[in-house]
């Protein structure tokens, strides 16, 4: 097992990729970062082999599809080697960066993909799903039958990872039903 980042490579990563996690309307999402972390966390049966490729897993994931290309000789290649982080962590981690949303790889990558997962399930995600419906304009009854309770459990990769999500689905399915059935009364 090895231990994580030393503070001076992860102050490094944070300052490199957190521009990156602004959006198009300026608007900040690398505090999921840490609400990634604590799910991950969460879901630890055993501390995970390679504790710095999680946590740069963890940091670089939410701007993937900003770092360009990473291929070996890639933009992050050369940023995570210029850390002198060991060449078989910046291979890991160029590697399981996309495919961490459906094919992980390893503990490091499974206990991501699992938080992740957990991220759009439950009442807290069909919540924020009827929000940004609302912003989009969406008739009501088109945003209720749009609302997703989540991830079915088979979708995860670890056992608490998928204890977790059907637990959180089964109160999301409850709390739609609910929201459906109120809108209903009222609009008869």
């Amino acid at each position: 097992m090895s231990g994580g980042l030393t503070p001076e490579a992860r102050r490094a990563v944070e300052q490199f990729v957190r521009p990156l996690y602004a959006g198009l309307d300026g608007v900040q999402t690398f505090d999921r970062v840490e609400r990634l972390a604590r799910r991950a966390a969460a879901l630890r049966c055993a501390e995970p082999e390679n504790e710095a490729l999680l946590e740069l897993l963890l940091l670089l994931h939410g701007a993937v599809d900003r770092l360009g290309s990473l291929a070996a000789g890639g933009r992050l290649d050369l940023f995570l080697r210029g850390l002198g982080l060991p060449e078989e962590l910046v291979r890991r981690t160029r590697a399981g960066l996309p495919r961490l949303a459906d094919e992980p790889r390893g503990p490091e990558e499974e206990l991501l993909h699992d938080a992740l997962l957990l991220e759009s399930a439950g009442v807290a995600a069909a919540a924020g799903g009827l929000m940004a419906a609302g912003k989009k304009r969406l008739p009501l009854a088109r945003a209720l039958a749009l609302l997703d309770p989540g991830p079915p459990a088979e979708r995860y990769r670890t056992a608490r990872g998928a204890a977790l999500g059907a637990e959180r689905r089964r109160g999301a399915e409850e709390w739609i039903a609910a929201l459906r059935a109120a809108v209903e009364r009222e609009v008869e």
